[in-house]
């Protein structure tokens, strides 16, 4: 397993500086991500006390700041989805590369026993799964230990009781997230076989069409077919079910944490332990605190 990842890791090597760069940028666009509800929160909390010349000025100042922020949010996540992905798009040449010059080497023992459908399925779209984690997959970890390291943070130091509050629910979204994430990888690896299947069904019936049409075969050829796309669509079916699950189940607990944190917040602010600014700034935080699991 060791030689296997440390051969995987290698295809970075060529595109260092494109990783670095688009991994500095992930950490830039998270870290924004933070920063503007303190800002919300410094003129919720001061700045609307202030003077008003010096309040009036002091907005002007900060909302150009947030609008800055937002700016520099857009460029990084910008950078990264186009950059990462050419990055992307250039391991995943590499990778197809090599995988047909090691075609080129098996004997003809080992093709007298695989359908070229599967081979090519393997070259073009199983290939395009594993780029697309080498690409999103550092830099999505990497923002999403950001997010919730220093969202939580800083709802501890904003009120301790309410960030444990909304901290009870992430064990229980994590555990929820990790079982249904299993089952959808399942499902989509019984969506590739069959994608897979259909492939070699459809290679097998071109290259063989002057015999399917001498021996007028055509309805059978089609009875295949569609067998192999129903079966598809079956598979399918079962791996939507459980993104179903999985994209509505988190979407309620979000907002479960949300309604929550708000009712408790509520309390807490009538009975004078939780000022308003306060709450507003958790609520702001919330999606952040969330969103990484």
């Amino acid at each position: 397993m060791k030689e296997k990842l440390k051969k995987l890791f290698a295809y970075y090597g060529p595109y260092k500086s494109l990783f670095y760069s688009d991994m500095f940028f992930a950490i830039l666009g998270a870290a924004v991500t933070l920063v503007i509800p303190l800002v919300v929160r410094h003129i919720t909390n001061e700045v609307v006390y202030f003077e008003k010349p010096q309040a009036r000025e002091a907005i002007l100042m900060l909302g150009a700041l947030m609008v800055a922020l937002v700016l520099l949010e857009i460029f990084c996540n910008f950078y990264i989805a186009y950059f990462g992905h050419i990055m992307g798009a250039k391991m995943e040449a590499d990778m197809r590369r090599d995988i047909f010059g090691h075609y080129q080497k098996l004997t003809f023992a080992f093709y007298d026993n695989q359908k070229v459908g599967h081979l090519l399925s393997r070259i073009t779209s199983d290939l395009f799964d594993i780029s697309e984690l080498l690409h999103h997959g550092p830099e999505d970890l990497v923002i999403s230990v950001i997010k919730i390291i220093g969202s939580f943070a800083i709802l501890l130091a904003v009120n301790v009781r309410l960030a444990l509050v909304a901290f009870a629910f992430i064990p229980v979204m994590a555990v929820f997230a990790f079982y249904f994430n299993g089952k959808m990888g399942k499902a989509f690896k019984r969506n590739r076989e069959k994608i897979a299947e259909i492939n070699s069904q459809i290679e097998d019936s071109l290259s063989g069409i002057r015999v399917v049409k001498s021996f007028a075969n055509e309805k059978e050829e089609m009875k295949k077919f569609k067998q192999g796309n129903d079966n598809f669509v079956a598979a399918k079916k079962v791996s939507y079910k459980y993104m179903g699950i999985y994209n509505s189940g988190l979407g309620a607990m979000s907002t479960l944490i949300t309604v929550v944190v708000l009712v408790v917040g509520v309390s807490m602010m009538l009975s004078g332990t939780v000022a308003l600014t306060d709450l507003i700034t958790f609520l702001l935080y919330i999606n952040n605190f969330t969103d990484p699991v």
